[in-house]
């Protein structure tokens, strides 16, 4: 892709914005909406490798289907030289360059991030998403103050950005990895909420809870080793708060917060008694009578600045209620009858209603199109309700089958019979379902479409596929860390070796850089020392014997007359030796 390359008859490439490990992003203009999009596309060494493009295209597929706004939008996708696809673009940082920055991020703040990235968590978990990935990298915040979550990448597919299947691959998420993904085990809500814990520990400490001198030994500290408290580097740190971010970081899933609105919860509840404190400490401050005496103009610029502080605190507590304290706020839902889709949603969310959307039948109104809300129009509610858009699918509608888990040949049979069609499928890896097998649907099940409809299908490719990393020369403890991170089983093979010392691994079957599943057990041979194979010689004479030893790298002692032939050796032929023992020869008398 080259800048003032046109895509699509439609968006013009303006610029570089950056580069991670397999693609590049680019600034583009879509001249049809006259707006500033990004576009992400492959690295060309990667075009040609299949996982590679797959992982590419579903990460589209995957972030398209999650609508929220703490989530960056898919807009397009497509091929010309290389896949691409098209993204909402966000004017600001991510959380590694306000690190790297070292700029202060308030406890109010850290909160206020915490429970922005878990709302989004919460959209792509109840669609049956993990993440895999949660690190500050991808985690931005815009000029006005919003959070976005971006990079859906390794949703179901692995690879060398993120995946610790390849040794030394993960130096930018090792210090957020999760202890079962570091162990190769299957992830869950769970794993992002550590990884989550691993970010607010770093926002609020200036560390993350677990460095080490390479990637393996950083993912074995989240599987061995407790955090330090939190509290031990910032001494200001509520308990309330310090107790919710060691709760993300148990080593178990069961034992962290069930869910990503759980945590979303306690953050916005530790951030509001914050605000609370910090207002009654300024308030104190404020009505304490030794300060009247004591005023500078230093100190009577920082007393205004306490009162107008705690008058803009004050407002945000009390935001939305009226002025004679009665019930807060209400809005009226409008009347979006005939109303595009994607209109109607962006209207709502404008007023700050959380909006869902449900397909139904109907015989006049076109597909497409809003047939009404739930609750009705005109209904005056709170900002936080939720509302539901009704949208037509047309004159009739039945709902989507269910075929997740099925064969695909056994789902492909039940959704023609159901009078719709297979639209696109993706095959990706996954190390629990068989080869072959339905991972997700789009429709879900239930969902009321209109006959002919099409629905996309992810089939498993079956596990995903280990690379077995060169373990010879290392040592037990290092190559049993090394396997033990990847996930794999092993058992020790003793044997004598050519060139490896006593006690290191001399090699492993399979062989280093062969592919493997994770279920597959690798035998690690562990030398027994230096050993030579010692060849016959027996019935040789002496200049024959000595030709043959010294090409083993062997010495000979002889015992007899040397002009006859050799009657006896020790040790005998095709037993092992040390290379520094001598072969002893007997001749015939």
């Amino acid at each position: 892709m080259k800048i003032g390359q046109i895509i699509k008859e439609r968006y013009k490439v303006i610029e570089l914005l950056g580069e991670g490990g397999m693609a590049f992003v680019y600034k583009a203009k879509d001249m049809q909406l006259e707006r500033m999009v990004a576009i992400k596309t492959l690295k060309p060494n990667y075009v040609e490798q299949t996982t590679f493009v797959e992982r590419f295209k579903r990460e589209a597929q995957t972030a398209a289907n999650l609508n929220h706004p703490n989530i960056v939008q898919i807009f397009d996708w497509g091929i010309e030289e290389e896949p691409y696809f098209v993204m909402e673009y966000i004017e600001g940082n991510t959380l590694t360059s306000i690190i790297s920055n070292k700029k202060t991020i308030s406890l109010s703040d850290v909160l206020f991030i915490g429970a922005q990235v878990a709302n989004g968590l919460q959209a792509a978990h109840t669609q049956g998403l993990v993440h895999r990935d949660i690190k500050p990298g991808n985690i931005m915040i815009t000029p006005g103050g919003k959070v976005k979550v971006t990079d859906f990448g390794i949703v179901s597919i692995q690879d060398d950005e993120s995946d610790i299947t390849k040794t030394g691959s993960i130096l930018g998420t090792a210090s957020y990895i999760s202890p079962e993904q570091a162990q190769g085990k299957a992830v869950s809500v769970g794993s992002d909420l550590y990884s989550l814990g691993t970010v607010l520990y770093e926002l609020l400490t200036g560390n993350p809870p677990f460095e080490a001198e390479s990637p393996i030994a950083t993912a074995t500290k989240h599987l061995t080793e407790k955090p330090d408290k939190p509290s031990k580097y910032r001494k200001d740190l509520p308990k309330g708060i310090e107790n919710a971010i060691l709760k993300l970081l148990h080593k178990t899933p069961k034992d962290r917060f069930k869910s990503a609105e759980d945590l979303r919860a306690v953050l916005l509840q530790q951030r509001n008694q914050l605000e609370v404190v910090q207002t009654q400490e300024s308030l104190v401050d404020l009505t304490n009578p030794t300060i009247k005496y004591k005023f500078t103009l230093p100190a009577l610029v920082i007393s205004i600045g306490l009162v107008l502080g705690t008058f803009w605190t004050l407002s945000k507590i009390f935001d939305g209620l009226p002025v004679d304290g009665g019930a807060p706020t209400l809005i009226e839902i409008p009347d979006l009858t005939g109303s595009d889709q994607a209109e109607a949603l962006s209207d709502l969310q404008a007023l700050g209603f959380k909006v869902g959307i449900e397909n139904s039948a109907h015989p006049n109104v076109p597909p497409g199109a809003v047939v009404r809300t739930q609750p009705i129009a005109n209904t005056i509610t709170s900002p936080d309700t939720l509302v539901t858009i009704i949208v037509s699918v047309g004159p009739e509608a039945f709902p989507i089958p269910y075929v997740v888990d099925l064969e695909t040949a056994r789902g492909i049979y039940i959704i023609e019979q159901s009078g719709f069609i297979l639209g696109k499928t993706l095959e990706v890896n996954d190390d629990l379902a068989p080869r072959g097998f339905i991972l997700s649907q789009n429709p879900v099940a239930g969902t009321k479409m209109s006959p002919g409809s099409s629905v996309d299908l992810v089939v498993s490719k079956g596990p995903s596929l280990i690379e077995i990393v060169d373990l010879s020369r290392k040592s037990l403890v290092d190559a049993i860390q090394i396997l033990e991170t990847l996930g794999l089983a092993y058992e020790f093979v003793e044997e004598y070796s050519e060139d490896v010392s006593v006690g290191l691994v001399s090699h492993t079957l399979p062989a280093a850089g062969e592919i493997v599943t994770p279920d597959q057990i690798i035998e690690v041979i562990v030398s027994l020392g230096i050993k030579i194979e010692v060849p016959e010689v027996e019935g040789k004479s002496y200049e024959e014997a000595l030709e043959i030893l010294e090409q083993a790298g062997l010495v000979a002692t002889v015992t007899g007359d040397t002009s006859g032939k050799i009657v006896k050796q020790i040790p005998r032929g095709g037993e092992l030796t040390d290379p520094e023992d001598p072969i002893e020869l007997t001749f015939e008398d």
